[in-house]
């Protein structure tokens, strides 16, 4: 009896130990799916993305069902080894790991939508193993719901909230409604900045013309377009004020280049070398600088997008300017002047020489066809206007003496220093004053001889007759 006991009893135990074996076996390996939920706008396209999770997932194969009227399949991504296949309606998946198994394994299939509307993806069959191989049984199959949403009418909106100028004040006041403006500014103005506030999100704003304003009249637009492509453009009309130097007197500096002439000069601006006066042109007086009082004078010409604000000589009959030449290794180390104003030194004439290709008046050697030099009269860099030769085979300038040749010129120069020149002095006369000095001690010398010459032959005479005498 007892051994009929144990043997069922021991006949119990392994079925439930089996039955649990068998348990542990089917919750190892399980498998669900899932999609998302997306919403878009028609004529969009929409992404859907499928995921099947499990504990021991090795493959899958899914038959999905959707709507053509809705949904038109484009493409499919993801997965370890995926393939999928459209039939129009119905797309198969296929999908496995290459060795092992994983937790999740996702794919994304892409659609145009094409009509407005909810419609769904919806699993036909689903097929799962396991990494061993094995039928996994779902535990969950979802399927995708996808709300299709018309497009939202773009909107017309094409106008302004608000608007703003940087300089000055708009007139009239600021309204939606109203696209033509007015500012005027100061000449000091060139540029006006623009704050041009839409009234919707989706339109886009664009200004032009409010940069390098001229003189007088500018129109400057602001242009908004509307989401749905309408537009409307803001006008402002600038004003920008005559400049206070201006003389309304245009120059002429080559074919179809002028610049007006300043009315006045500052006197800080004068360069060295320069006297401010003032001149005559067509009945108007203007400011004006020489350097000598028959010289060509000079103006300041305010200048423009083609000829550079600044200093220039001009010719008051024929209403001609040109531009201060300078001449030196360094830029504007002499201004080049007029030579007939010049001190002509001795052995020199007014003649023509070349530099490079330019010929000039300058100074040249009297009598000479081919000069190998010339003196030029120019302004240095400290105001003074002197003669400067120049050498071209070094195209070097040097400040040139007025020594005349084969004299020794003791006229000190205003570049030496004094000191230096007093200590030349002092030498030469030491050097005199040595001279004399040796010239005192030989004369001294033949009268001390011819003193001691004497003595002796007295002091012969007085023996001689001394021993005769004796």
């Amino acid at each position: 009896m007892n051994k009929k006991i144990l043997s069922v009893f021991i006949s119990i135990c392994v079925i439930c130990i089996t039955s649990m074996c068998f348990l542990l076996n089917v919750n190892a390996a399980s498998a669900s799916i899932w999609f998302t939920d997306p919403t878009v706008t028609v004529g969009s396209n929409v992404s859907v993305t499928i995921d099947v999770k499990g504990s021991d997932i090795g493959g899958y194969e899914l038959y999905l069902s959707y709507d053509t009227s809705y949904l038109q399949y484009l493409s499919a991504s993801g997965g370890e080894n995926l393939g999928v296949n459209d039939q129009g309606g119905v797309i198969t998946i296929v999908d496995y790991m290459g060795s092992g198994s994983s937790s999740k394994m996702s794919c994304t299939l892409t659609f145009k939508t094409k009509k407005t509307g909810t419609t769904k993806i919806t699993p036909s069959t689903a097929n799962f193993t396991s990494g061993d191989g094995e039928n996994i049984s779902p535990s969950a199959v979802g399927d995708s719901t996808i709300n299709i949403k018309p497009v939202p009418e773009a909107s017309s909106d094409a106008t302004l909230k608000s608007l703003a100028v940087g300089s000055g004040t708009l007139s009239p006041a600021f309204s939606s409604g109203n696209t033509d403006y007015s500012v005027s500014v100061d000449f000091s103005v060139s540029s006006l900045a623009v704050t041009a506030l839409k009234n919707h999100n989706g339109a886009s704003v664009y200004v032009s013309g409010n940069d390098n304003l001229a003189v007088g009249e500018n129109k400057i637009t602001i242009t908004v377009t509307a989401e749905n492509g309408a537009k409307k453009v803001y006008t402002i009309t600038v004003t920008r004020a005559k400049n206070p130097l201006s003389s309304d007197i245009f120059m002429t500096l080559g074919e179809g280049i002028t610049a007006e002439v300043s009315i006045n000069i500052s006197s800080d601006s004068v360069p060295k070398g320069f006297e401010l006066t003032a001149i005559s042109i067509d009945g108007t007086s203007v400011a004006a600088i020489k350097y000598h009082k028959d010289a060509m004078p000079a103006v300041y010409l305010l200048g423009n997008d083609k000829v550079s604000e600044g200093f220039y000589f001009v010719d008051v009959e024929t209403k001609t300017a040109k531009a201060f030449e300078y001449l030196g290794q360094t830029e504007k180390s002499l201004m080049l002047l007029d030579v007939k104003f010049s001190k002509v030194p001795k052995g020199y004439e007014i003649g023509k020489f070349k530099f490079g290709e330019t010929e000039r008046d300058v100074l040249v050697p009297s009598g000479t066809e081919t000069p190998n030099h010339c003196l030029v009269y120019a302004i240095g860099a400290m105001g003074e206007k002197v003669l400067y030769m120049y050498d071209p085979v070094e195209n070097t300038y040097q400040r040139y003496g007025f020594a005349e040749m084969g004299k020794e010129n003791n006229t000190p120069n205003k570049n030496d220093d004094p000191k230096e020149t007093d200590k030349k002095q002092e030498n030469k006369n030491e050097e005199k004053n040595e001279d004399k000095s040796l010239f005192s001690n030989a004369v001294f010398k033949w009268v001390f001889i011819g003193i001691a010459i004497l003595i002796i032959a007295l002091v012969v005479v007085a023996i001689v007759l001394g021993v005769k005498y004796y």
